[in-house]
């Protein structure tokens, strides 16, 4: 009984562990990405927003305008959207980058 016990609870445990994580750059967005020197997006302005789910995923990434009001940016340069998944909760966030 122990042994099915402990077991339970190990499969349990590994179940809500068990995730991934993804992050793909703003291939939905009208920015021009000829335009953005790709070495100069450490040092711009960051912003971020996340939406977190737990049970239902959201079907949307976060508002790109919060996360741009969020790092003080005036004109976004580049935008990352990131998704972390795991069992039954995970987030999406928008990342902006620029001045």
């Amino acid at each position: 009984m122990l042994k099915k016990l402990i077991t339970g609870v190990a499969v349990t445990t590994a179940l809500f562990m068990t995730g991934c994580t993804y992050k793909a750059s703003g291939i939905s967005n009208t920015i021009d990405l000829t335009k953005v020197n790709m070495n100069e997006i450490p040092n711009m302005k960051k912003g971020e927003v996340c939406e977190t789910w737990f049970l239902i995923p959201s079907m949307y990434p976060a508002d790109t305008r919060q996360a741009a009001m969020n790092g003080n940016i005036n004109h976004v340069k580049y935008v990352e959207y990131e998704d972390h998944w795991y069992f039954i909760a995970g987030q999406k966030c928008t990342v902006v980058y620029g001045e």
